[in-house]
């Protein structure tokens, strides 16, 4: 979609929520649980099985892991985090990141060839793990450990995560650029307010539960650690509940409210990489007795576009998301298609977005996605298989 065309998508966009958003030029933890921490530290960041724990004390121990870590290794180190605790892992990610650390995160220990891809040179966990190739230290221990206060200034474009890349070949590095827009850009579409409580089904270790996370964080509401192997009690309601297709999928297999909350007040947020099935979206909203909200992305570009729980159709992907612009391709070169407001049958999608990767490759400034889509004149995008329109 071309900046010109908001003239007739303006007329449905949702209220309250800005089209771009100013993204400050400050770390990630400096937009997210910092400014919380400031303002109101008895608030409650993460409910998990060890209990809460407050905007105040998370920040405190970002900041105290940051400078631990910054005493153990030199700027720009990778740091593998193999946590299953969720007050541990957000804890380590975020403290990774403020200490300028390249962080690859998981919940379990990953599978051998994936660590050594990764080549870390410290491994941060609790868990036994045979054939090493850096040294380990727990989490507690590095806690303990002397620290070193920062100087110099942020690089906010140097790589701080890295994430699978689709083909599984590579890796994909965002940076406090991409996440700290990611954050305000999601708590912003989502009203991820203080009072809100947000339920994570999954670890924040894909791009879509990672940058819910984010934007709870970056607008002060309550995350519920659910993706831990003894979850904690769950709130009767909750206003979103965030997970995968495939694990939205098997709640229609399971026993109503023993995985999730009695009540889910906005919406189920359901992550998608491509086409999905629209029947199978709607049973599972009659299923819940709630919206089924998609957000679509991948490691790759980030999160681009997301139903709203005050505005979508029930078999569209969704609308772009603050800070992104989308625009069909032309299939044989990629370069942008001068569409104005036409409705496009078929075409791949491009994105430019603050929300992606720097360094990506990019045709004109655009990025190439590889989904295919269809876009009504109103602004709405249906993603589509790819045989309906040949080789790209």
């Amino acid at each position: 979609m071309s900046k010109a065309a908001l003239g007739l998508l303006s007329a449905y966009w949702p209220e309250d929520i800005p089209r771009y958003a100013h993204i400050p030029l400050r770390t990630l933890a400096e937009v997210t649980i910092h400014p919380a921490a400031e303002n109101d530290p008895g608030r409650t960041a993460l409910v998990s099985a060890a209990g809460p724990l407050t905007y105040g004390a998370l920040s405190a121990n970002v900041r105290r892991f940051a400078d631990a870590l910054r005493n153990r290794v030199e700027r720009g180190a990778r740091v593998a985090i193999v946590l299953d605790d969720a007050a541990e892992m957000v804890t380590a990610t975020l403290g990774t990141f403020e200490g300028e650390g390249l962080a690859f995160v998981s919940s379990s220990v990953p599978p051998a060839d994936a660590m050594v891809a990764f080549s870390p040179e410290l491994i941060v966990s609790d868990a036994e793990i045979r054939d090493s190739p850096a040294p380990i230290v727990r989490f507690g221990e590095l806690m303990q450990a002397p620290g070193k206060i920062r100087g110099g200034r942020f690089d906010f474009r140097a790589p701080i995560l890295a994430m699978p890349s689709r083909d599984g070949r590579g890796e994909v590095l965002h940076s406090h650029r991409s996440l700290t827009a990611t954050a305000v850009s999601i708590g912003g579409f989502f009203l991820l307010d203080p009072g809100i409580n947000l339920v994570l089904l999954g670890p924040p270790t894909i791009w879509h539960t990672l940058g819910l996370m984010l934007g709870a964080l970056q607008g002060g509401a309550t995350i519920w650690a659910a993706w831990e192997s003894r979850p904690p009690q769950l709130p009767p309601r909750a206003d979103y509940v965030v997970c995968g297709w495939e694990r939205a999928m098997r709640l229609l297999d399971e026993v109503r409210g023993a995985a999730i909350p009695d009540h889910i007040d906005a919406g189920l947020i359901v992550a998608v990489e491509g086409p999905f099935n629209v029947s199978l979206r709607l049973r599972l909203g009659r299923k819940l007795a709630a919206q089924v909200l998609t957000i679509l992305g991948q490691n790759d570009f980030g999160p681009i576009i997301a139903s709203h729980p005050g505005w979508y159709l029930g078999d569209a992907a969704g609308i772009p998301l603050p800070n992104v612009d989308l625009r069909p391709l032309n299939p044989a070169d990629g370069t942008p298609l001068n569409i104005g407001w036409e409705a496009v049958e078929q075409a791949e999608l491009g994105v430019k977005s603050a929300l992606a990767p720097a360094g990506a490759p990019a045709v004109q400034g655009w990025f190439r996605t590889g989904l295919i889509a269809e876009v009504d004149p109103t602004g709405f995008y249906f993603i589509r298989p790819r045989s309906r329109l040949g080789a790209v």
